[in-house]
């Protein structure tokens, strides 16, 4: 009798397993989960480099003169919810670059409009903002994600980015992460 009531707990059990449970259902592509307004986490990988097409922005050293750095730049690399993103197409414009002065070390700093377009041409607007070490020249910065088409259309978000100035092969590298916000 005990092996019978330990064979039905198991039937038991395999069978409440195997059952389908409407609150656990995980279709994450649901439209209506858009709706919802949660941060979606964000990770990027980007390069950029320098559109040397356009007019440099000068940028004045204290003591040691002009410094004449690109004013726009074209940007390559993946970011998930985009895959590999359309370099052709994505490209961010220096909008002020001004020194200064934190804590005895000087820095650049750097403001910027720009867009980010995924490979189906889906795009965003973005602003953005970089602090530059002149000594190692390593950054960090926020960029803000608005006004999106096709599947960012309605997406708001921000992205804290951490990189480096390559500026012997003249290029900027950097990752961010963040999240991302459907209306």
């Amino acid at each position: 009798m005990k092996t019978l009531i330990y064979l039905f707990a198991i039937v038991l059990l395999i069978f409440a397993g195997c059952a389908k449970d409407e609150m656990m259902d995980e279709n994450l592509n649901n439209p209506e989960l858009k709706k919802a307004k949660v941060p979606i986490p964000i990770k990027a990988d980007f390069c950029a480099i320098p559109d040397f097409t356009v007019p440099p922005v000068p940028f004045e050293i204290p003591g040691q003169g002009t410094l004449n750095l690109p004013g726009g730049m074209y940007v390559t690399g993946t970011c998930s919810h985009m895959g590999k993103i359309n370099s052709e197409k994505s490209y961010n414009k220096v909008v002020t670059r001004e020194f200064m002065m934190e804590e005895g070390k000087p820095y650049l700093y750097e403001t910027g409009t720009g867009v980010m377009t995924a490979a189906n041409g889906d795009n965003y607007q973005i602003t953005w903002w970089v602090k530059t070490s002149l000594i190692t020249w390593d950054f960090i910065g926020v960029v803000e994600m608005f006004d999106g088409t096709g599947k960012f259309k309605g997406m708001t978000g921000t992205v804290d980015m951490v990189g480096t100035v390559d500026m012997a092969n003249q290029n900027t590298c950097w990752t961010g992460i963040g999240t991302m916000i459907y209306e």
